[in-house]
């Protein structure tokens, strides 16, 4: 009656473990002997080091801890479980795995022989929350790349069985149908994501390519930052169209180069790329663009003359010497001096720069348009035009708010006042001069409003002429 009553008592917690844990698996030809796995996922990602390489990587989730429970016919009263603990492939040190094991008989003594199994495995739980203690894990570089597959993995499995409200459509939408931002975790589902950034690569808009969050890129301190833009590697796992991302990517190249003074372009009229340099290198693969491509941009710092002259070199200035001034365009190859424009003559070769008046008929064109149509920002000097809406303006570049006016820079937080105040008589009152794009007529200040009024008096000094030269005929 003794043991049997003792049987009913092992059979009995193992059961009531089952139903606890529906991934105990109790072996079919001995009732008293259970395996389980326990998901080990460290609050904070695990720093593993893999030798002889030296490649470090956080790991959010391990090989599962598993477990093997056998009790003998006295347990509990005389004797403890027998446990036994692997992880395939191996990575947890013998001396924790040892550790672990011998929990069990401590907890069976502290319980004076009682029950012990939910308690342990309980134990092991939290245990695995901290990563059994490890700070830092050092394993063989062959183990990498299992075990950052299996971390990826376990991670997008759990994800998709989740449920989140899109912070877009506000719509309750399972993992498998969102997205997690890499950098931030904040999660939207994939059709606000696609819709959102298709759009805005498709306007050439690229600076909003980066989280939807409000709460996103926010900081305590009193220096703005602008918000991380996403990295094409991120877009193709939304995911994006290839053709789109490479869009996206030569774009924003585009951006950097045009806003380096460095740059210099090439003097064929025909092509006028881009020199060729190792800060901006051509897109050739933007798959294997990642995150380096896209770090957080801040408001350039002004330096002095005497900063700048120490850790700046000016392409274009005179004294500029031997190979330094060669320069190969980056679409059609040919090689040219930086100084003097033209094809390269050798590094003995003495010249003198360009006049900057010598411009194409293209480049004037192009020039007085500008000067016509669009006023400039007043901190990049970005040239903006407006389609329609009021003359409160923000730079597309560097978010600069100014007036479209006079191109005066306006307070962020009070950017209206420039319009109501009667001191600045050229802009008081004309918030909406212009609102729907039609600028016939408006007056414009600063350098628009001076090249608006030089055209004015060259207007009128040929309609003079032509009513004297017909005075004269008569």
């Amino acid at each position: 009656m003794e043991d049997g009553g003792l049987d009913d008592e092992r059979a009995e917690e193992l059961t009531t473990l089952e139903s606890i844990y529906p991934e105990l698996v109790i072996d079919a030809t001995n009732p008293y002997r259970a395996t389980l796995e326990l998901l080990v996922a460290p609050n904070k990602p695990l720093l593993v080091i893999f030798d002889p390489e030296q490649e470090v990587e956080r790991l959010s989730y391990l090989p599962t801890l598993q477990i093997t429970i056998e009790l003998s016919e006295s347990y509990p009263a005389v004797s403890p479980p027998c446990i036994q603990i692997s992880t395939s492939p191996s990575w947890l040190p013998a001396g924790s795995t040892q550790k672990l094991v011998a929990e069990a008989k401590s907890l069976w003594e502290e319980y004076g022989g009682g029950t012990i199994l939910f308690s342990y495995i309980s134990s092991l739980q939290e245990q695995a929350e901290t990563a059994f203690g490890l700070d830092e894990l050092t394993l063989p570089s062959d183990l990498r790349k299992e075990l950052v597959e299996y971390s990826r993995k376990m991670k997008r499995e759990l994800f998709d069985k989740e449920t989140f409200d899109c912070e877009v459509c506000l719509e309750p939408k399972k993992g498998s149908a969102c997205y997690r931002m890499a950098r931030c975790s904040h999660v939207f589902c994939v059709a606000c994501l696609q819709d959102y950034y298709n759009n805005c690569i498709k306007e050439g808009d690229v600076n909003n390519v980066k989280c939807m969050s409000t709460e996103c890129g926010k900081s305590g301190g009193s220096k703005r930052k602008k918000d991380r833009l996403l990295s094409p590697k991120e877009l193709l796992q939304i995911p994006l169209a290839r053709e789109t991302v490479e869009r996206y990517a030569k774009i924003k190249r585009k951006k950097k180069i045009e806003s380096d003074p460095n740059i210099i372009y090439c003097p064929r009229s025909w092509c006028q790329g881009a020199m060729r340099t190792d800060k901006y290198p051509k897109i050739t693969d933007v798959t294997q663009m990642d995150d380096s491509d896209s770090e957080t941009e801040e408001e350039p710092v002004v330096q002095s003359s005497a900063e700048t002259a120490d850790t700046k070199v000016e392409k274009r200035a005179i004294g500029v010497k031997g190979m330094d001034r060669l320069a190969v365009c980056e679409d059609c190859t040919l090689a040219f001096c930086v100084v003097c424009l033209a094809s390269w003559h050798g590094d003995f070769v003495r010249c003198e720069p360009r006049d900057k008046t010598q411009l194409t008929e293209e480049d004037q064109a192009s020039l007085n348009f500008i000067l016509k149509s669009t006023s400039p920002c007043p901190y990049c000097s970005v040239p903006c035009q407006k389609s329609y809406g009021c003359n409160h303006m923000t730079c597309a570049q560097c978010e600069t708010h100014f007036c479209y006016l006079c191109s005066s820079w306006l307070n962020p937080d009070h950017p209206y006042k420039h319009f109501n105040d009667p001191k600045i008589k050229h802009c008081w009152g004309r918030l909406m001069d212009g609102a729907e794009g039609e600028e016939n007529g408006v007056q414009f200040g600063g350098a628009r409003g001076a090249e608006q009024a030089a055209q004015f008096w060259e207007e009128e000094a040929m309609r003079i002429q032509l009513q004297i030269n017909e005075e004269d005929t008569r």
